[in-house]
């Protein structure tokens, strides 16, 4: 049996590893009842079919779990599939989170490191004095670090929210240059926090998904909320910094019907929601190209109605 990562999976792989369980269905058929099941590590995800499932499979087995299966790849529809032979829970101490959970390629202490380099150019004392509330709270500061920025679209890894926050807050700064009124110490704070919210709203156990929160409150509702309350331990903060420092956060969507409450009438507040854009697509467009081993096109893209073109793998390509 080969232990192979999902991205690595060929038709008639014999496989056996472990895998985080991120959806599970009982099905029936006219030979009776199976379970689909969506399975994830390190690498990737893949659709998994046991047709002949087991106790443990029918009545036991729910989303986040890890289990250890064993089982065939085969092609369904054109696309990769595992069929299960045999499947039970897995033991903590059979796996690490970096077996099944995929991580930022950037390690801890450089995200670390480049988030601090970004809070030492803040000038104004001010918004030095509230950032510092964040990220002097070291429970906080880790909780950042380990965050990710998405259940799936982009920067969807264990640290993807600072490797993301920091791009933002970089590329705004390489925007900012071109225009003498732009005030850079607005968009390093929008940058590395428009997004802190996501530290409450994904749980990232075993898998990567929303949390209540996430669903009833939303990451900008609650950056805008964890903005306010450390502000206001800061003696006289003043209320019109205040305000445009949240405006920043709430209107980096761009528009209302993108999940902005208010849409941008500040220049930073544009850099910053054009500059989470870039990133959040170019983010998406890796992932997507590294399941197509950057070559060819890839398959129809919902989340924006289009396919993508990622070449021929030639670099010699004009």
């Amino acid at each position: 049996m080969e232990r192979k990562k999902i991205t690595g999976f060929v038709k008639d792989d014999r496989i056996e590893g472990f895998f985080a369980v991120r959806d599970r269905q009982v099905r029936e058929s006219a030979r009776g009842h199976f379970v689909t099941v969506e399975l994830g590590d390190s690498s990737g995800r893949i659709s998994a079919v046991m047709w002949e499932p087991d106790q443990f499979a029918l009545k036991e087995l729910e989303a986040g779990m890890v289990v250890k299966v064993r089982g065939v790849v085969s092609e369904y529809r054109n696309k990769t599939q595992l069929t299960i032979e045999l499947m039970r829970l897995a033991l903590d101490d059979q796996y690490t989170l970096e077996d099944i959970m995929p991580h930022s390629i950037q390690s801890y202490e450089e995200r670390k490191g480049r988030v601090l380099a970004l809070i030492d150019k803040i000038e104004d004392v001010q918004i030095r004095a509230l950032t510092d509330c964040f990220f002097k709270d070291e429970e906080f500061l880790d909780s950042y670090l380990n965050a990710a920025a998405a259940k799936l679209w982009h920067h969807a890894t264990i640290g993807g929210l600072s490797e993301h926050s920091a791009n933002v807050a970089e590329l705004a700064l390489r925007v900012a240059e071109q225009y003498d009124f732009v005030n850079y110490d607005y968009l390093i704070f929008g940058g590395l926090m428009h997004d802190i919210g996501k530290i409450a709203s994904f749980t990232t156990r075993t898998v990567i998904d929303y949390t209540d929160e996430g669903r009833l409150i939303d990451h900008i509702s609650l950056a805008d909320q964890w903005i306010c309350e450390r502000a206001r331990t800061i003696d006289d903060f003043p209320d019109r910094l205040l305000m445009k420092l949240r405006h920043l956060i709430l209107s980096h969507h761009g528009e209302r019907e993108y999940g902005s409450p208010v849409v941008p009438q500040i220049a930073e507040a544009f850099i910053l929601n054009y500059c989470d854009e870039i990133d959040s697509k170019m983010g998406a467009f890796a992932r997507i190209s590294d399941r197509h081993d950057g070559k060819g096109w890839s398959d129809w893209v919902n989340l924006i109605s289009r396919y993508l073109y990622f070449g021929e793998g030639d670099d010699s390509e004009t």
